[in-house]
């Protein structure tokens, strides 16, 4: 005998679930246009109608293919051309429209919420931070470092992306990161002794995007057997690096280092490369950033600057070690704190600090173990016994990254965030099981 609907128990639980997740998805697409609407009001009008003519761009491809993250993977890209807060925001509905699109698609309506205890830890006690915000930036960075990860995991949780995702992100990254280095190698020839992050606005965030570029150029070069290809990876990877020297920030040559070193000991054939790419370095900063070498590390301010704001960082967290001092309340507090304004730091120069400073020692845990465990899952489901190099180059790209964020805070940047959490949503998407790229 057939059973009633009625006497289905399941069926008004779905109801329910159903309608939970349509308020759940309306709620953060209405957030999204808050947000835009928000931003837009403070830029010009012809930034504006660039925005508007990538969307229109992403609306005609997308109607031709469909609306779904792979194809709107690009214009992800193209974000980083010239990175602004309201094309952030505008990228940040983007991704709460796909995850609407692809929701929707399902047969059944349905939601999977990757590393969920980590998640709600990292939302609670990022809005708490976030209600002490008392500077305009505060907000920005509380959408990077917070409603940015939670947003693009579950997008690539459960988005339909095949493996070849994660092949067309780098291949895109690797396009814009050399395009913007040409022009910014130009620039920095023109005017040698100022030092100019091509079309950024500041020349030390760009080298968190260029270092990332690097590797992927670097890892694209080894995998591919055709000569012409693999010349091709190596000029562009030479010319996102000369595009990072000519914006010298230290720690990110240090951090190229570092993934060299990572690339040598996993592979044999890159150890006299490595060493001879190391040994050039040296030769090739330009003259403009000569003077700053010559300075040591005795007369180099930067290098107090940020020792002192690690001090009054540390101070600050056993000041508020659960619930930190809100995102960005740093930036007018240390004018007080520090009223040498030479001694001025913006932000603690630390992201590990930064994040325990803004919102505490647990919501910083709870962030970073969904780092650990995406790289952790992604080293032994794609890396570990896997001879594409590709997953490999992706691994050491973002290891450099974390490194360069000893003495920076470029995750936390809205900048570099977009570039992190898409590549930490790939690599979590694509650590479900070993398959060819």
């Amino acid at each position: 005998m057939k059973k009633c609907d009625l006497l289905d128990h399941h069926k008004p639980i779905t109801i329910v679930q159903d309608y939970l997740l349509k308020v759940l998805l309306l709620a953060i697409l209405a957030l999204a246009c808050v947000s835009i609407g928000s931003k837009i009001q403070f830029i010009s009008a012809r930034y504006l109608l660039f925005v508007a003519a990538a969307g229109a761009a992403w609306l005609f491809y997308a109607a031709n293919t469909r609306i779904d993250l792979k194809s709107s993977l690009f214009i992800m890209a193209l974000f980083l051309i010239q990175p602004h807060e309201a094309t952030f925001y505008f990228i940040l509905g983007l991704l709460a429209f796909i995850l609407i699109a692809e929701l929707v698609a399902k047969d059944k309506l349905s939601m999977i919420v990757p590393y969920p205890a980590a998640l709600v830890i990292l939302l609670g006690f990022g809005l708490f931070s976030a209600s002490k915000i008392s500077n305009p930036a505060g907000f920005t960075y509380f959408v990077s470092s917070v409603i940015l990860p939670l947003l693009a995991l579950v997008l690539f949780r459960n988005a339909r992306i095949d493996d070849s995702s994660l092949l067309k992100w780098i291949k895109y990254i690797i396009g814009v990161a050399t395009f913007v280095a040409a022009y910014g190698i130009v620039v920095a020839i023109r005017n040698p002794f100022d030092r100019i992050g091509s079309f950024w606005i500041t020349a030390m965030t760009i080298n968190g995007f260029y270092l990332v570029g690097f590797f992927f150029a670097v890892a694209m070069a080894i995998r591919n057997n055709d000569k012409l290809r693999r010349a091709m990876y190596g000029i562009a990877g030479t010319i996102i690096l000369l595009g990072m020297l000519y914006t010298y920030t230290r720690m990110a040559i240090l951090a190229v280092a570092f993934g060299i070193f990572l690339f040598m000991i996993r592979m044999k054939q890159m150890r006299l490369l490595g060493i001879i790419i190391l040994g050039l370095m040296p030769l090739i900063i330009p003259s403009s950033m000569i003077s700053r070498i010559e300075l040591g590390f005795q007369n180099d301010i930067s290098l107090v600057i940020r020792a002192v704001a690690w001090y009054f960082a540390v101070k600050q967290i056993i000041l508020h070690p659960l619930t930190g001092m809100g995102f960005s309340v740093w930036a007018d507090w240390y004018r007080t704190a520090m009223p040498i304004k030479m001694m001025y730091a913006q932000h603690t120069h630390n992201v590990y600090l930064n994040l325990m400073v803004e919102m505490g020692i647990v919501g910083t845990l709870a962030y970073f173990s969904i780092i650990y465990g995406i790289l952790r899952k992604y080293w032994q489901m794609r890396v570990k016994d896997n001879e594409d190099i590709i997953h490999f180059g992706m691994w050491v790209a973002m290891m450099s990254l974390l490194f360069a964020c000893l003495t920076d805070i470029f995750i936390q940047q809205y900048s570099i965030s977009i570039l992190f959490w898409v590549c930490m949503g790939l690599m979590m998407a694509n650590s479900k099981e070993k398959v060819k790229i």
